[in-house]
């Protein structure tokens, strides 16, 4: 048998293996769940026959583990296999079971982002371990359970594990027309916070100061910084003020999230945002608060990323099929991993769509496609890492 029948039998149980794996609720902030998918994702990865493995705790009560598995840690030349096992999805969320369609589609929370990238990771490594009989690299695999959540636990490993490896390959999602991402933009999430003065709206409105109304500037603000940035692009998305008709209202907030091209992008965002929020305080009248922080950096095109999307599209060619790359503006572990000196590609992983979504879905046949090319890629990469 050679690997591509191998891997083309692998079809029923790559589709049944995301059922499983998607039927435990492994929302970000669902520890308990967190920990039963890590136990049975940590189990079946067993199949690559790791020399080390290991189901990290970060001892962190609102926090999953983190699956690590090595081989050949000694080679000279080693790769990082980086994904998430966490969702969107908590257990409140209406979407809670993975079901094949009428359409055949695979539907279901976390069905393509990421359970089916895992799926693909798990099944093109076995077939390289399987069936390359010389191998010039070794592997680290890290599995964590915050990524959906910007990896605020997960960072430090990928951080010190990064200067290790030679490559990173990630499975987040691929594009919908199945291409890879060439660059991605970068991501902060922000608060903002304004502080008035409460009174009765009949009897003494003049005493009151209502923060509603430097948010509705600071909202306006935003798109003013969005037309005159178009590298920029500044998403006030959850507002909350007021609690009675009757009175002024004395907090408003809003939640934004940012996204950024290069890191000039940042430092300009950061004195354009400071400079507002001094100026919406109006001497005295009100306080303002902006809090939070850039998630994620500008993830660039460089030579040695380039390189590695060269070794893919070869790879591609190989098993017959094309592959484009593309900006997107999604970040993922791979903007991060970029960022601590990893060349990486990121979205390896399934074909599929609306995903964070009620209808979240993913194509069965790219299961064996995108098992086939990371198989294909390995076995590329095995010829130039000698």
């Amino acid at each position: 048998m050679t690997a591509t029948e191998w891997i083309q039998a692998q079809r029923a149980e790559l589709i049944q293996q995301v059922l499983a794996w998607s039927n435990i609720n492994s929302g970000s902030r669902n520890v308990p769940g967190l920990n039963s998918a890590a136990k049975a994702i940590y189990a079946d990865f067993q199949a690559t026959e790791p020399e080390f493995s290991e189901l990290l705790d970060p001892d962190k009560k609102d926090s999953g583990p983190i699956a690590i598995f090595r081989k050949r840690n000694r080679a000279a030349q080693r790769l990082l296999f980086f994904g998430h096992l966490d969702t969107v999805y908590g257990p409140e969320h209406p979407l809670q079971e993975a079901v094949v369609a009428a359409n055949r589609h695979v539907l279901g929370p976390g069905v393509c982002d990421m359970k089916g990238g895992l799926a693909i990771l798990l099944c093109g490594l076995s077939a390289f371990e399987r069936f390359v009989p010389g191998k010039n690299f070794g592997w680290t695999i890290i599995i964590n359970s915050d990524e959906e959540i910007g990896s605020p636990i997960s960072s430090e490993l990928f951080e010190s594990e990064a200067g290790k490896h030679r490559f990173g390959l990630g499975f987040e999602p691929a594009l919908e027309d199945g291409s890879l991402a060439s660059t991605r933009k970068g991501s902060g999430t922000f608060t903002f916070k304004a502080h008035g003065k409460a009174a009765h709206s009949g009897r003494n409105p003049a005493a009151g100061r209502n923060a509603l109304v430097p948010l509705a500037q600071f909202i306006l603000a935003c798109q003013r910084l969005n037309a005159e940035r178009p590298t920029v692009f500044v998403n006030p998305a959850i507002v909350a003020g007021g609690e009675a008709t009757n009175v002024v209202p004395d907090l408003a907030i809003c939640q934004l999230n940012v996204r950024t091209t290069s890191r000039e992008d940042e430092g300009w965002l950061q004195r354009e945002m400071e400079q507002l929020r001094v100026s919406l305080q109006d001497g005295d009248r009100y306080r303002i608060e902006l809090t939070g922080q850039f998630t994620a950096p500008p993830k660039v095109m460089n030579p040695e990323i380039s390189w590695l999307l060269t070794q893919a599209q070869r790879a591609a060619a190989e098993i017959g099929i094309e592959l484009d790359a593309k900006p997107t503006g999604g970040t993922c572990d791979g903007n991060r991993l970029a960022e601590y000196g990893l060349p990486n590609l990121d979205n390896l992983g399934a074909r599929g769509g609306a995903i964070h979504s009620e209808n979240e879905f993913l194509i069965p046949e790219s299961l064996v496609e995108r098992s086939q090319l990371l198989f294909a890629l390995l076995r590329v990469l095995n010829e130039q890492l000698r």
